[in-house]
């Protein structure tokens, strides 16, 4: 039997997942289903390693990479993932395998064949430089803004930004716990900033992350609204021109 741990935040998501496994390999045995970061940091202290884990990079309480600086795993890994073509090239060089969202039946029986080829040779893989090669590229992007407040200096996670405003000519940002700050930056700058993948520019005013989505409103075929959480003083709404690409960017 190949023992596999399925770590993945989306339920329809995890339960496909686990059904195209089983129809393509009988031999499979699905060892266990879990959500999150801390979850599977307490899963794999008590539990012996499965052979295989079909890991999602982004899970809700943060990216999985988390669990390798807390835990040492002796598994293969194939990682479902929407990162870009760098980070995929960072795949490729430390021969793990990667799948693409929505995962494709084809895509996941060629990843099941080489992690066979690897057990069956023994190869190991080498998680530790994958996860150095990400770090360089997540370190082209702005980590924490220091503001100033009252006279005094406040350092903000970058991750702990709900989004950005202009307003009356200034740049905002607020925070997940509802706090607003100056900015040294225009909107314009830190598109350039902001990593692309948790951040969108949905109009001239606003830049949100994707956490503090809470609702999306369809309002037209062009028209998207959008509530955060904390929520806006203004009413956010995407332009008719960034409607496509804030679509895609939601399902990336």
């Amino acid at each position: 039997m190949i023992r596999t741990l399925i770590i993945e935040d989306e339920q329809p998501a995890a339960f496909r997942l686990e059904s195209l496994l089983k129809s393509l390999d009988p031999e499979i045995e699905v060892v266990a289903v879990i959500d999150t970061v801390e979850s599977a940091v307490r899963w794999f202290e008590t539990h012996p390693h499965p052979d295989l884990i079909m890991l999602d990079i982004q899970l809700g309480d943060g990216l999985s990479f988390g669990i390798f600086n807390k835990t040492k795993v002796e598994s293969y890994v194939i990682f479902s993932t929407a990162y870009d073509e760098y980070a995929i090239r960072a795949f490729e060089l430390n021969s793990i395998d990667y799948l693409l969202k929505p995962i494709s039946e084809t895509r996941l029986a060629q990843s099941l064949a080489k992690f066979k080829k690897f057990s069956t040779a023994q190869q190991n893989v080498n998680i530790q430089k994958l996860l150095e090669t990400l770090e360089n590229r997540d370190s082209r992007y702005k980590r924490r803004f220091v503001v100033t407040i009252t006279g005094k200096i406040k350092i903000v996670e970058t991750e702990n930004v709900a989004f950005f405003y202009s307003k009356e000519k200034n740049t905002f940002l607020c925070t997940a716990d509802q706090r607003h700050y100056p900015v040294e930056y225009s909107l314009d700058q830190l598109e350039s900033l902001l990593n692309p993948e948790l951040f969108f520019r949905v109009n001239r005013q606003y830049i949100v992350q994707y956490k503090s989505i809470n609702k999306i409103f369809i309002l037209s075929k062009s028209r998207i609204k959008i509530e955060t959480v904390p929520s806006s003083e203004e009413e956010i709404l995407v332009s008719s021109s960034r409607t496509s690409d804030f679509r895609n960017w939601l399902e990336s």
